[in-house]
């Protein structure tokens, strides 16, 4: 079972049925780097929704409203890897998707789904604290991307995750009781292609980038902590 990946808000005013149209993608800015936020915590807690890791949430006006369930697509055998869970809303709440204020609402109706997937493992009080602590936080909200462990120091990249869309990685450098002995906001990026490898010795940090096209030609950055 792998952790959860991504979450999708998705509408229909038609049934999420084989032979229908997909359900329709919308953007709302704000609900998008909040639903991420929420995954990317969820993550970092291994938070698992067995069989597949992209939810995909229709909200619809062809259930009853505050119910949900499994959309009767089912597994789709090319994709596996994602799920549609149908919830019903009303055609008043419906048209107002575009606004900001749909947002907490909508998220309350994530979680309804996320804590169906409860489990004594992963509770519904821990599946409720991470989301609380990615809609409470906001930009501040921070999760341990990468790290490090040397003879003498600990070096760590968190990711934030603003409302722009942007990953805001932050560096730490911790010694060995656990106290940070260096610390620097790394550069917005809009994928982590720049944050590969870490090493780490007692008088520097280095973070390679990944190995790919993208980033043959990139430097790795590096950071004296003397």
């Amino acid at each position: 079972m792998q952790a959860i990946k991504d979450i999708r808000i998705y509408r229909s005013t038609i049934e999420n049925i084989p032979g229908n149209s997909l359900p329709e993608g919308f953007y709302n800015q704000e609900l998008c780097a909040v639903a991420r936020r929420i995954v990317m915590k969820l993550q970092e807690n291994g938070f698992s929704m067995g069989d597949f890791h992209h939810l995909y949430i229709n909200l619809t006006t062809c259930r009853e409203e505050g119910t949900f369930n499994l959309s009767q697509r089912g597994r789709d055998p090319y994709f596996p890897w994602y799920r549609y869970y149908d919830v019903g809303v009303s055609q008043a709440f419906y048209d107002s998707l575009e606004t900001r204020e749909c947002i907490e609402k909508v998220i309350g109706l994530v979680e309804q789904v996320l804590l169906s997937f409860a489990t004594p493992e992963f509770d519904e009080d821990k599946i409720h604290h991470c989301i609380a602590e990615a809609v409470e936080q906001g930009e501040k909200m921070t999760v341990v991307y990468k790290e490090k462990q040397a003879s003498k120091n600990k070096a760590v990249i968190y990711l934030r995750y603003l409302d722009n869309g942007k990953y805001f990685p932050l560096l730490k450098v911790f010694d060995l009781v656990g106290s940070i002995m260096f610390k620097r906001d790394l550069p917005e990026t809009n994928d982590l292609y720049d944050y590969g490898e870490i090493r780490l010795s007692s008088k520097k940090v280095t973070i390679k980038p990944r190995k790919n096209s993208y980033t043959e030609n990139q430097e790795p950055m590096s950071f004296d902590l003397l």
